[in-house]
């Protein structure tokens, strides 16, 4: 009895031991994991909230228990991914794909936990009633906006400003990211439809006129990317992995696709906006042109005819190319608005498609 009263006592501690605290879970992309693992039809996607803290939107609450025991802040919410998802492939079908509407974008939008729809001047009134048929059957999954200005690309054909033209095109844009490939050759991003045309271009540098390189890859619309890669080919040229701006230079080491809800910093040879957010991770839109242009960034910056082709970059990793925006010439563009559209070019798509690294 002795011995058992021993043991007894022994054990009491182990038995009142206090249930083990998960690791907070922060990294997003391996809150994006977890939330895979439960599926598209029980989570509403991963994003940042006001307060910078990483959410997991959940559909109920055992995945929201089973979320929190991951480490994970969990919110429950009325509609699925795959619900908003399948909104977004009804636009991109009947609509993106089949008779684009110039001046409109959508995307799913996990802080909100809907597919926001946006409407820009110039939509006639026979297409936005089209739009709006196909988006009435989803209810509040689906949210409309109408916000004044066209949707356009942010090249413009005059000589001014600091940044990268062509001589072959008159087009003035500016640099993205410098890259290079496994073996040390050297590159540059910027917009593709700053290259768009059959003409060999050769681009130099705007303040000085310094020759940069040749266009070896690009894309406007075609695959529905935005985007261009120029060789270095010119002498005498220090190409650095940092971009400037409001003259500041920022550290880039790696390129990422953006989390929803994240500040973002955007610079251009005309603009520079360095506080905005990434408002969706992946948007259609159709510029006033009629191009469509998918799995785009879209932010709260404004951006001004030629900043095109510039950075977007949150810390120090690369996240996109500036492609088109909403803002009207000759408005104010700096940190201090916020009320316009701009949409970027994921640059670690580009990058990854071509075996190429950021530096």
């Amino acid at each position: 009895m002795a011995i058992c009263g021993l043991l007894v006592a022994l054990s009491a501690p182990t038995a009142n031991a206090a249930p083990t605290t998960p690791t907070p879970l922060t990294d997003p992309a391996r809150a994006r994991a977890v939330a895979a693992e439960f599926g598209a039809d029980h989570t509403g996607g991963v994003y940042y909230d006001k307060a910078g803290q990483l959410v997991i939107a959940v559909t109920d609450e055992a995945t929201a228990r089973a979320v929190r025991a991951e480490g994970g802040v969990a919110e429950v919410v009325k509609h699925s991914t795959a619900t908003l998802t399948s909104a977004r492939a009804t636009l991109d079908r009947r609509i993106a794909d089949a008779d684009p509407i110039p001046n409109t974008s959508w995307g799913v939008d996990p802080s909100t936990n809907q597919l926001t729809v946006e409407i820009f001047d110039g939509v006639s009134a026979a297409d936005e009633k089209r739009l709006m048929s196909l988006v009435a059957g989803y209810g509040d999954a689906v949210r409309v906006e109408k916000l004044p200005g066209t949707i356009r690309p942010t090249a413009y054909e005059s000589v001014g400003g600091i940044g990268i033209y062509s001589k072959d095109g008159g087009w003035h844009c500016t640099l993205g990211f410098n890259a290079r490939n496994s073996s040390g050759q050297k590159y540059f991003v910027t917009a593709g439809h700053c290259a768009k045309t059959d003409l060999d271009l050769w681009w130099h540098r705007e303040a000085g006129g310094n020759y940069l390189g040749k266009r070896i890859w690009f894309d406007y619309g075609g695959i529905d990317k935005d985007y261009a890669v120029m060789e270095y080919r010119g002498e005498d040229l220090a190409a650095y992995g940092s971009v400037k701006a409001v003259g500041t230079y920022y550290e880039i080491t790696d390129s990422r696709y953006p989390n929803d809800g994240e500040s973002a910093k955007r610079a251009g040879a005309v603009s520079s906006d360095l506080v905005g957010e990434v408002l969706s991770p992946s948007e259609t839109v159709t510029y006033s042109d009629g191009t469509v242009l998918k799995n785009m960034i879209k932010t709260s910056h404004c951006a001004l005819g030629g900043d095109s082709g510039g950075p977007l970059w949150a810390g120090t990793y690369a996240l996109g190319i500036t492609s088109g925006t909403n803002t009207p010439d000759g408005a104010t563009c700096n940190s201090t608005v916020s009320q316009y559209r701009t949409y970027f070019q994921p640059v670690h798509w580009v990058l990854a498609h071509h075996g190429l690294s950021v530096f």
